[in-house]
């Protein structure tokens, strides 16, 4: 039997997972479609970062700016326990005048382009007093401290998640696609469970391109008759180090060769330094941090750091492919993070709709403009209100909360319950906000939350996760809703891996 639906998206990163919460939540009937986990791929390898791109004004793409933080203005009120305002400090490296004079002026066109911007306006700061005089290098005494914001990139994409299936998506995971086809009656597709071998039928008039890196390859497979996008895949590698940073800021670091890297917070007792950004032509299942990348960036925060970052440090390495727009012009740190949308037509009268490029922070407006370049073709749909002045505006500001933010008295909450560790209801806040909820009520002792699998993770969240979160192996729980695969023993891991296994095959 085949299900109708208005809208196929293909693709369960952060583009898809906006575009299909934001369909959803306006009445329109929606499935997507993805190969392996949410946030699998690129969306849950970033940087972490909610950001306008300080380092984009370099290349004058102030536009892409401009828009990048109208939108970290309106996330951080979207989702406040998974995006925080964070300071980031700009060390004066080459201590001259023009230098200094370059990036105060960077900042100060950052804080304009921000307009009615909440965070703090960037300022000097002093790095030969403490915390920071025994971090930096004792040639490095000043620097400037600007706003911007982290996030935890794969819970914002299982959020979105939530969002459209509160509004009646169908989002399907761990899916290989046996047959998509154009018919009479619009595009169908035939998926099948990797893990139940389950299949399903689904045909809807619109078909939404949201793959990432695998845009081009889904167009190979499965789009042949229609232009294939030009794009470049850049490779960004990051490593995650044993130790946490001064005062529980993040930092920007010039490199000798025109890029710059970010050293961040990552989880209590470690941080997050990236990334690389190199040219990528490999295969997409296997993307590995290399050895060179791992010396470039050890030895380009080094300049800056009083004691060396070694090999040592390392806890975990990550790396993933971003899709950008290939403009024939830029080197790969060089190329814009901004979006496209193309819309293609079939001599059937059914639409494809590619979404090309794109960075985490724009998420939302890639997912807005998607709908209502869509609307455009399929003038009955809701996206935006008829006969209203500055329409498409008000849906630009408007504010969405995901799942989770439901303001939370963190004090009564801890109070309530006491019996379970604060570290582990710090990480409850920081990862779920008020979806913690989910397995705590009714819960009055650490023996009423079930097993202990170690590193603070009990049976009631493991059952959550299988649940209401779409966990199907221990990496979906341990390194994309959680991260606790940085602590969690060898003997812990084979229990949980054998519990969740039992789990899926009991639900399956």
């Amino acid at each position: 039997m085949t299900e109708k639906k208005d809208i196929i998206i293909i693709g369960g990163g952060i583009n898809g997972m906006a575009i299909a919460g934001q369909a959803a939540r306006m009445g329109l009937k929606v499935v997507l479609i993805e190969q392996n986990d949410l946030a699998s791929g690129t969306s849950s390898k970033s940087t972490q970062l909610i950001h306008g791109g300080l380092r984009y004004l370099q290349q004058y793409y102030f536009s892409l700016v401009k828009k990048a933080l109208h939108e970290r203005s309106l996330l951080i009120k979207m989702a406040p326990h998974l995006i925080k305002p964070m300071h980031f400090i700009v060390p004066y490296y080459k201590e001259s005048y023009l230098r200094r004079f370059i990036i105060r002026l960077g900042l100060f066109i950052y804080d304009h382009l921000s307009g009615h911007n909440v965070l703090a306006k960037a300022k000097s700061i002093r790095l030969n007093a403490a915390p920071y005089q025994s971090f930096f290098k004792k040639n490095i005494k000043q620097g400037a401290v600007y706003s911007d914001a982290w996030t935890y990139d794969s819970r914002l994409v299982v959020e979105w998640a939530l969002l459209a299936r509160q509004n009646q998506a169908t989002i399907l995971t761990y899916q290989d696609i046996i047959e998509l086809i154009e018919t009479e009656n619009g595009w169908k597709v035939e998926v099948q469970d990797k893990l139940t071998q389950q299949r399903n039928t689904y045909e809807a008039k619109i078909l939404v391109n949201a793959t990432g890196p695998w845009v081009a390859h889904f167009q190979k497979q499965y789009l042949t008759q229609y232009p294939r996008a030009k794009m470049r895949l850049v490779k960004g590698s990051h490593l995650v180090l044993k130790q946490e940073l001064p005062d529980d800021k993040a930092y920007l670091f010039e490199c000798a060769d025109g890029r710059v890297i970010f050293l961040t917070p990552y989880e209590p007792g470690y941080c997050l330094l990236g990334t690389t950004e190199l040219e990528y032509q490999g295969p997409l299942d296997d993307i590995r941090v290399e050895p060179v990348e791992i010396e470039y960036l050890l030895a380009a925060a080094n300049v800056y750091l009083q004691t060396p970052l070694t090999a040592e440090d390392i806890a975990y390495t990550f790396s993933g492919v971003r899709p950008l727009l290939d403009d024939g012009l830029h080197n790969a740190h060089q190329l814009s993070r901004d979006y496209q949308l193309q819309l293609q037509q079939s001599e059937k009268g059914h639409s494809i709709l590619t979404v090309l490029g794109g960075k985490l922070t724009t998420h939302r407006r890639l997912a807005l403009d998607a709908l209502i370049l869509l609307e455009k073709i399929r003038p009955s749909w809701p996206i935006i209100p008829h006969n209203r002045a500055a329409t498409v505006r008000e849906r630009y500001d408007e504010i969405i909360f995901l799942p989770g933010s439901e303001p939370l008295d963190e004090a009564q909450f801890k109070k309530s319950y006491s019996f379970v560790p604060t570290v582990i209801l710090s990480r409850y806040l920081r990862c779920y906000g008020t979806l913690c909820l989910f397995w705590l009520k009714g819960k009055s002792t650490l023996a009423d939350m079930g097993i202990d699998f170690g590193a603070g993770l009990y049976q009631t969240e493991v059952d959550y996760l299988l649940a209401q979160e779409w966990v199907k192996s221990i990496d979906d729980l341990l390194w994309r809703r959680t991260r606790l695969g940085l602590c969690m023993d060898e003997i812990d891991l084979e229990r949980l891996k054998k519990y969740i296994l039992t789990a899926v095959d009991s639900i399956g």
